[in-house]
């Protein structure tokens, strides 16, 4: 339990160095999308490869994979160590049950889209 802990405090300093939180917000769209329907979309689209999706997104940007923010592009992170990316993917997966119509099927926009 101690590593979670330790993981998430890691992750909250990543996400605030980089000034995550002015365009995506933990369980309410912003400029981008939530943390989490970013987790809930990647667990229920890629299943096993969520995290190693999530990480590559951070590390080398990504545009078009949100339909809903087709317009917004993430920028890439690629001076992030891995232990860092690792933080904050398994922090943003976390956040999946916070995320509106989660098992339902509604994803607020965040369908397969795009890679």
């Amino acid at each position: 339990m101690l590593s979670s802990i330790v993981s998430a405090q890691s992750a909250q300093d990543v996400i605030d160095t980089n000034g995550c939180l002015a365009c995506h917000a933990v369980a309410s769209k912003k400029a981008a999308p939530a943390f989490a329907g970013i987790g809930m979309r990647n667990k229920r689209f890629e299943g096993a490869d969520a995290k190693a999706t999530i990480i590559n997104s951070i590390k080398n940007g990504s545009k078009g994979k949100y339909p809903m923010f087709a317009d917004s592009a993430m920028p890439a992170y690629p001076g992030l160590s891995d232990a860092d990316l690792n933080a904050v993917a398994d922090y943003i997966l976390a956040q999946s049950s916070k995320a509106k119509g989660h098992g339902g099927g509604q994803g607020g926009g965040m369908g397969r889209g795009m890679r």
